[in-house]
């Protein structure tokens, strides 16, 4: 090869480099688009025109493909799941939302996910359907398990994850777990269904869980800590 054929190739190659930047920049999504599927870039087109239930249609092409595909307990497929509840749920259609949050939640149970968040964030929305329906006692149980799976064995998820940690690094762990928006949230759903159960000793130590966390998330005199303050303050006699 030559001198003058390997300038070609290497300004080529910059060429290459400098114009990717540049659609990478002016079109972000470009690339994005170009790993997903006709069907995803279509879900995605008919959201963005507020097309829902053609997004359904298209959802459910893409969950027959799946099944073809022997694919029945993929992540991808709780994916599915998981943003086809989310429509149902834009749509009002409880019935359906909850049927396809189970329906993600037993996959992720067949293929012993590791993802505790993402359980923790499926049994708090099922929780929230449970509620809306008043079965406070199901909601309840979603609530805890919701709970559970972002405050469990926090040991086990890190040293599968991040292979062994120390002490500290679990303290930091459990710490940033328990202080966040999602945890405080559960723990107000808790103390809201314990006070309708009229168990009010119980939505008490609830609220004020919350209210530590809160202090130490949003601050002090943050309008989420005054409001768990003053639901504290009408549970007392």
């Amino acid at each position: 090869m030559t001198n003058r054929q390997s300038n070609i190739i290497f300004y080529s190659i910059i060429s290459i480099i400098i114009y990717a930047i540049i659609i990478n920049f002016t079109h972000p999504d470009f690339f994005v688009d170009l790993s997903k599927s006709k069907e995803e870039i279509s879900i995605k087109e008919a959201m963005n025109n507020e097309e829902y239930m053609q997004a359904l249609v298209i959802y459910q092409q893409l969950v027959q493909k799946k099944l073809s595909d022997d694919s029945e307990n993929s992540v991808e497929l709780a994916i599915i799941y998981e943003d086809m509840a989310s429509l149902h749920s834009l749509l009002g259609h409880n019935a359906e939302e909850k049927k396809y949050y189970l329906k993600s939640l037993a996959i992720k149970n067949n293929l012993k996910s590791n993802d505790m968040f993402g359980f923790a964030k499926t049994y708090y929305k099922l929780g929230l359907i449970a509620e809306e329906e008043r079965q406070f006692d199901q909601a309840q149980m979603y609530y805890e398990q919701s709970l559970l799976k972002r405050l469990g064995d926090t040991k086990k998820v890190d040293e599968q994850d991040q292979g062994i940690i120390t002490g500290m690094h679990q303290s930091r762990l459990s710490y940033i777990r328990l202080n966040n928006e999602a945890t405080i949230a559960t723990f107000i759903k808790l103390a809201i269904i314990h006070s309708i159960k009229e168990d009010d000793d119980i939505a008490k130590k609830y609220y004020v869980k919350a209210l530590a966390a809160s202090k130490i998330t949003f601050g002090e005199e943050a309008n989420q800590t005054l409001a768990i303050m003053e639901s504290i303050k009408q549970l007392s006699p």
